[in-house]
């Protein structure tokens, strides 16, 4: 997983005038020439069907039994060579025109970071798409064709639509790193399904049957203890692959691991301060009565007093470091420091209604932090406010009372503890006596992070008000209302 091979990919591409050159990152075909243009399903159609024939490819080269195994095998050099030579021998152009008309194209809605699509049609002819790639083994010359492999490629194609992600918020997300860790995560199998990358936006599975839940369905006792595992089982399970990925996430030091929330809100307040005029005048008025000059003050406090504390020896407790010691952990998990999804709102929370699985997607905020700040966020997302409907308007009175907020809390540690029982191979009982003075102490770290979070989130906003424009989504209204609570909450805090 080294996200550096994307930025080589795209200094190679430039020297290729094709539009469907591929190289294979992560086990996935990257397109770094292809640009989808959001306003022509044609061209959205275009790039999901290139990248299912590169994926089903890739999949049958390396006798995998789906393709998120072909993906998570697909890491040789050869296969990496083969698929460039291949996809230069394909007339692209030609299958598209053919395959194109069984497509169809709806957007998605609930995202506002990005523009989000379905691309539907493909159990219709996965039998063209299986002879389309058969052709393709049949012309491989490095010998990894068989007609056994070839038989089997209809299989290959278990689903019927893709995801197409065309990525917004332009200059503040690492893409590359970004889909690094996504495609870890899916290998992990706590993502779902990534099956590609172009230029401005990759393809991913689509959840068939699965809903995403609304913030009335965070409040339900049953779904949130749901939730909190499977927070649980992302924190406790998801190690990142070292090397590059996770010296970005953990820092090079053994001993030490940086995490990245403090120089975030630095650099998002210093990137709020630097503009002195937003899309309208009437969005700059109201960004100014903001008064980010006090923002900042309320920034810096917060890292001088938690960024730098000194962790306590007594109890391992580095929620307050920002180079927090590792404490005889791994990656860092005896000190609560683990890989955060870091916005679990309820719209990237997916509940299928048959079997009430959960499935946690939209990781692109996710890094190494606190897991009190992941409990955090959740709690203050029950308020809402980030769906197109609610254009930054949030409830505060859907917040969690302590009870509720105690609940998931046990649950949370009472799943970890599980979970780190079944990695270490032991047989002994815990003492689950202890369980709920664990989650107590828990719930006091989540605390300090629910007013840490409301900045964060705050500053986003602002800053996607700044590149992007309040029409679509009001981000000024959603930093209003994210710094209101902010205030509220402190004087509660303070009093």
């Amino acid at each position: 997983m080294a996200p550096s091979d994307y930025i080589q990919s795209r200094e190679i591409a430039t020297q290729n005038n094709d539009k469907f050159y591929t190289t294979l990152v992560d086990g996935r075909p990257y397109l770094p020439n292809l640009n989808v243009d959001a306003t022509e399903p044609t061209s959205i159609c275009n790039a999901a069907l290139t990248s299912i024939i590169l994926s089903i490819y890739i999949a049958a080269t390396t006798n995998a039994s789906d393709v998120d195994a072909g993906g998570a095998n697909a890491t040789a050099k050869q296969q990496d060579e083969g698929l460039k030579t291949m996809t230069l021998s394909i007339d692209w152009e030609s299958i598209l025109q053919q395959s194109l008309a069984s497509l169809s194209c709806t957007k998605v809605t609930g995202g506002i970071t990005n523009a989000l699509f379905r691309v539907s049609g493909f159990e219709k002819f996965k039998t063209d798409i299986a002879s389309v790639v058969a052709k393709l083994l049949s012309n491989n010359n490095d010998g990894t064709s068989s007609s056994s492999s070839i038989d089997y490629i209809p299989s290959l194609i278990d689903f019927d639509s893709v995801l197409i992600r065309i990525f917004g918020a332009e200059g503040m997300i690492n893409r590359d790193v970004e889909t690094s860790t996504y495609a870890a995560l899916c290998n992990a199998d706590i993502a779902y399904r990534y099956l590609g990358r172009f230029s401005n936006g990759r393809i991913e599975g689509w959840l068939d049957g699965f809903l995403p839940l609304h913030c009335n369905d965070l409040t339900h006792d049953g779904t949130s203890l749901e939730i909190a595992k499977e927070m649980a089982r992302l924190h406790c399970l998801f190690e990142v692959p070292e090397g590059e990925l996770s010296d970005h996430h953990f820092g090079t030091d053994l001993n030490v691991i940086t995490v990245g929330l403090w120089d975030q809100l630095s650099s998002w307040m210093e990137q709020a301060k630097g503009y002195s005029e937003f899309k309208t005048p009437y969005d700059t008025e109201r960004v100014t009565k903001l008064e980010l000059d006090k923002i900042e003050v309320e920034v810096q406090n917060f890292i001088s007093s938690f960024a730098f504390a000194v962790p306590s020896s007594e109890n391992g407790d580095n929620s307050g470091d920002s180079n927090a010691s590792v404490c005889g952990s791994a990656k860092g998990k005896k000190s609560g420091i683990v890989f955060c999804h870091n916005d679990l709102l309820a719209a990237n929370i997916m509940r299928h209604p048959e079997t009430s699985k959960i499935q946690l997607i939209d990781f692109e905020y996710g890094g190494t932090n606190y897991a009190a700040f992941d409990i955090a966020n959740h709690f203050n997302e029950h308020a809402g406010g980030t769906s197109v409907e609610e254009n930054g308007q949030t409830d505060y009175s859907r917040f969690p009372g302590p009870e509720r907020q105690q609940n998931f809390c046990v649950e949370y540690v009472k799943t970890t503890r599980h979970l780190e029982k079944m990695k270490s191979d032991l047989t002994e009982d815990d003492d689950e006596g202890d369980i709920p003075a664990e989650a107590t102490d828990l719930l006091n770290q989540v605390q300090k992070f629910i007013l840490v979070n409301h900045l964060y989130w705050g500053l986003w906003a602002i800053n996607q008000a700044a590149e992007e424009g309040c029409d679509e989504f009001d981000y000024i209204t959603y930093a209003t209302n994210r710094f209101k609570e902010f205030h509220a909450k402190k004087s509660e805090w303070e009093a």
